[in-house]
């Protein structure tokens, strides 16, 4: 079976522009990935195909019912006591599957994140719907979780829309991609970094065209200037108004032009060239280019003259539930790229502030935590608003290339959590940074503004530390790792962790 939506326009009530704008896309068995920024529409294409909202522009077929998994965990999924009480075949593989307990699925409300999505998850797969939408399943989970949750989707049969920004779980399943920009939709095939490339592709080549027509119309005007300028010149040689009146032949030679066609000939070619105009200033407004930030960013940064940054000896952290974390020697040099990794709950962000705590430097360490409450988020950006224009400008052309608008900081009272990422690491990019230390910096950023962070961090030479569960934003940006080992107790219950180091 395939999904097909035909023309769909969506407009939100108040708002300036459409949030789809005559958007077409099919839809085939298996799973498609559905890309694109924060605000760009994805979430409203899902609802309006899986008829959780209702059409205002264009049609759905067949018009069936999807069911939608949604990205936040807050509230159990309306068919959790079904399935908890399930112990079919399907329901029973889809617990060994993603490690869920019987416990778990009736003391929601107690369980992490992470647990609560493995259960929202479950609880789609179970219902085994036709049409199945995914917002950002990996949310919330570690690495042995993401590859759990990427082996129970991976037997899903049915129209499966997976929006993600984990790109390694696109690559692994996904066999075609909608780009969504700016309420506009284009399918590309391929896994996600195939459809990448494609689209880079299609956008160099757009760019390209877009160059041209430039070029062709400057040029065609220049040239419907000349033309008009001789035709002027032409009718007012042709003009009898300067003749002497006793002037016969003048007037003779002029009528002459005129019965032969002669003066007309400069007017019909000056009109040709304004059809050329026409037709080369409506190929420029067809061609477009979205507005992309890329470009190397000139940074003031360089490894600080100290080699050591920060060192902790061989001991032990107490993590609380009688629960120790082991460590060796630690050491954070000047030029160390540092990956933490391990699942949830395994002290990683713990050892990183007593290792903060050891640092030497005193300036140049920009440290992003996991979490920032609102009230942070409002002296940021106010803090913003309040630097001189030269400062402001530096600091939001960082801001751009990290793939946020400046327009868009600017124009509000608050921030989105991924904002206040951004401007946080821009602040610290200012200022000469020696050390950068980041809690899950992928945690509410969309895939663009994943890659373009990615990016700016590996133009940057001072040291960094990262913990994360994104392996391939690991894989980037580090050469070294701190891997968390917990030890097992019992199903549920976990012991003490170790920490060893790998190069």
């Amino acid at each position: 079976m395939f999904v097909t939506a035909h023309h769909l326009t969506y407009i939100y009530d108040g708002a300036d522009s459409a949030a789809l704008d005559d958007v077409s896309v099919a839809f085939a068995p298996g799973w498609t990935g559905v890309v694109g920024s924060n605000g760009a529409g994805k979430s409203t294409l899902l609802k309006l195909v899986c008829g959780s909202m209702e059409l205002q522009t264009g049609n759905v077929t067949p018009r069936i019912k999807g069911y939608v998994c949604a990205q936040s965990t807050d509230e159990p999924p309306s068919d959790l006591e079904e399935f908890a009480c399930d112990y079919g075949p399907t329901a029973v593989r889809l617990r060994y599957l993603l490690g869920i307990d019987d416990a778990w699925l009736w003391r929601f409300d107690t369980l992490s994140h992470g647990e609560r999505k493995r259960i929202q998850i479950a609880c789609a797969l179970a219902a085994e719907p036709q049409l199945l939408a995914l917002d950002e399943p990996t949310n919330h989970l570690d690495a042995d979780a993401r590859r759990q949750v990427a082996r129970a989707l991976a037997a899903y049969d049915g129209v499966g829309l997976l929006v993600s920004h984990d790109r390694s779980l696109l690559d692994e399943l996904v066999g075609s991609c909608v780009f969504v920009e700016k309420g506009r939709a284009t399918t590309v095939s391929g896994t996600y970094t195939q459809a990448r490339e494609e689209m880079a592709l299609r956008r160099r080549t757009a760019s390209a065209e877009r160059s041209n027509a430039r070029r062709d119309l400057a040029r065609i005007k220049a040239e419907s200037a000349r033309r008009e300028g001789v035709a002027a010149r032409s009718a007012s040689r042709r003009s009898a108004r300067r003749l002497d009146p006793r002037d016969h032949d003048g007037r003779a030679k002029i009528g002459l032009a005129v019965v032969s066609g002669q003066d007309g000939k400069t007017g019909r070619l000056a009109s040709h060239m304004g059809k050329q105009v026409e037709r080369a200033e409506k190929r420029l407004a067809e061609t477009r280019v979205e507005k992309t930030y890329g470009g190397p960013l000139d940074l003031d940064a360089a490894p600080a003259k100290r080699k050591v940054l920060a060192s902790k000896e061989a001991g032990i952290i107490v993590l609380g539930n009688r629960r120790v974390l082991h460590h060796p020697a630690l050491h954070i040099g000047n030029e160390d790229r540092i990956g933490l990794v391990g699942e949830n709950g395994a002290g990683k962000s713990t050892l990183l502030a007593a290792m903060l705590e050891q640092v030497t430097l005193a300036e140049g360490v920009v440290s992003i935590p996991q979490e920032m409450d609102r009230e942070r988020g409002r002296a940021l950006l106010a803090s913003v608003k309040a630097m001189g224009s030269s400062d402001r400008g530096r600091l939001l052309s960082i801001v751009a290339r990290l793939d946020s608008p400046p327009e868009r900081i600017l124009g509000g009272d608050e921030l989105s959590p991924g904002e206040m990422r951004k401007l946080m690491l821009a602040q610290g990019l200012m200022g000469r940074p020696h050390l950068i230390v980041m809690d899950e910096p992928t945690n509410h950023l969309d895939i663009g503004s994943i890659e373009a962070l990615q990016t700016v961090l590996a133009d940057c030479p001072c040291a960094l530390v990262l913990v994360s569960h994104d392996e391939r934003f690991l894989e980037a940006l580090t050469t070294s790792r701190w891997v968390f080992d917990v030890e097992r107790t019992t199903r549920e219950g976990v012991g003490d962790t170790y920490v060893r180091i790998e190069h």
